[in-house]
């Protein structure tokens, strides 16, 4: 088993940090959530369920290709009662139950998500990705200890994966342990140096630490990688503007906008940054500088782990 990565890089050293400061002069901006494979922010309704009284049924697909491509076309409905019937006809096969899992997941159905994942489990016992989903229903399904055991599973399998360190760091980060959130992030990055989500995730436990500089960080270096992701551009956004950076917040706002014009928290947080004044001695800021920076410091790290 690989050991965790227990350093404590120098910029991250901030003092104590509350996750809540009760003295703000702004409103707290509305942090986008990482969900790896699909958005969420904080805080999200369900969507709507009401308006006419009578259901119609769902069209079954006739084939895994037909639900698989219902499934890519977001008509999950579909795809669940597709793969519902194939796993039906072929009760035998995983990858009918993992996909029927996450169709369900997908249609906001966790607790069929749970039910199709273990079975694509029982049925092989070796089925990575399984693991992974499933571990991300608990996590959401506020189980993290549970989603830890079968993250520990994987990696008894595959030690290398940085995925599944990621999802580490997000148990870690919904039981409120952000320190071991931010080593599991580390050992994440350390496995794959590209793993933009987990940038994102590490950038937004520092900023649950109030540790605002330190998070431009990693915030910027996703940008750079991935600037078509609304998520990561709405996240540095709340990282500039804690900073004081308010014109370079409302421009990663605008970009998240513009990623994804239904993104309406990033819509509230360019709203209130668009009022404030920035402080004329603040000084320019340079992302591209901040994300080679931070490019530069997981190098470091591998250094110092070996």
């Amino acid at each position: 088993m690989r050991s965790m990565f227990r350093l404590t890089p120098a910029w991250l050293v901030t003092g104590s940090m509350v996750l809540a400061g009760c003295g703000d002069k702004t409103p707290r901006p509305a942090i986008a959530r990482e969900t790896d494979s699909a958005i969420a922010v904080v805080s999200v309704e369900p969507e709507s369920t009401t308006g006419s009284s009578v259901t119609p049924a769902p069209i079954v697909p006739a084939s895994f290709a037909e639900a698989d491509t219902a499934f890519r076309d977001k008509r999950y409905d579909e795809a669940v009662a597709g793969f519902a019937a194939y796993t039906t006809r072929r009760p035998s096969n995983p990858w009918g139950f993992y996909m029927l899992g996450l169709s369900a997941w997908k249609a906001g159905d966790l607790t069929s998500a749970e039910g199709a994942f273990k079975q694509a489990l029982t049925l092989d016992s070796t089925h990575v990705k399984s693991y992974l989903n499933l571990s991300r229903v608990l996590i959401e399904s506020g189980q993290p200890d549970s989603a830890m055991g079968y993250l520990n599973i994987v990696l008894r399998i595959d030690e290398t994966l940085g995925e599944a360190y990621r999802l580490i760091g997000r148990v870690h980060d919904a039981k409120g342990e952000l320190d071991e959130a931010v080593t599991a992030y580390h050992e994440a990055l350390l496995l794959d140096s590209t793993d933009v989500w987990s940038m994102n995730n590490l950038g937004l436990v520092l900023i649950h630490q109030d540790a605002f500089d330190d998070a431009l960080r990693p915030l910027a270096r996703a940008v750079e990688l991935s600037p078509e992701v609304g998520t990561f551009q709405n996240n540095l956004g709340i990282a500039l503007e804690r900073t004081g950076h308010f014109f370079a917040a409302a421009a990663a706002y605008r970009a998240a906008i513009a990623a994804d014009s239904s993104f309406t928290k990033a819509q509230v947080n360019l709203d209130r940054v668009s009022v404030l004044k920035e402080d004329p001695n603040i000084g320019s800021i340079d992302l591209k500088v901040l994300s080679q920076g931070f490019n530069a410091q997981i190098a470091r790290w591998a250094t110092q782990e070996n």
